[in-house]
């Protein structure tokens, strides 16, 4: 009767072991920023977070139609290559309609400075709205 208790206790632990092994570990929640978008500017202009961070930006135009759209690769690196900015996809522009909040979900894999900017024309100032997102290591 020994034997077989042993037997058992071996293959449950062998079990639990399997188990344990192909269990994909939960995802860090996202860091959620709010920005809101207005003729000529974004505010926050400037956002940090830090590299391997999931970045969800809740964005919102408050005044009339803009857009966003990100530089996928640092300001100052090399242009190619794997993108330092993960989006699920390969979105990279959004457009922004007055009063409803865009939902924008990406991971910075990379540290350095991306440039991002209105992409629907807006105005005369149009070109100067534009700001960075700060991938710290």
């Amino acid at each position: 009767m020994s034997l077989r208790l042993l037997a058992v206790s071996a293959a449950l632990l062998v079990a639990a072991l399997a188990s344990m092994s192909t269990q994909q570990p939960e995802p860090a929640p996202a860091q959620e920023i709010e920005v809101t978008a207005k003729k000529y500017e974004f505010q926050p202009s400037e956002i940090r977070v830090r590299q391997g961070t999931r970045v969800r930006l809740r964005v919102r135009a408050l005044d009339r139609a803009h857009g966003i759209e990100f530089r996928l690769h640092p300001e100052g690196g090399p242009q190619e290559g794997p993108a330092g900015l993960r989006f699920p996809g390969e979105q990279k522009k959004w457009k922004l309609e007055p009063n409803q909040e865009q939902v924008i979900e990406f991971t910075a894999e990379r540290p350095g400075t991306y440039a991002f900017h209105c992409a629907v024309f807006c105005g005369l100032g149009h070109r100067r709205m534009k700001g960075t997102l700060v991938v710290e290591p």
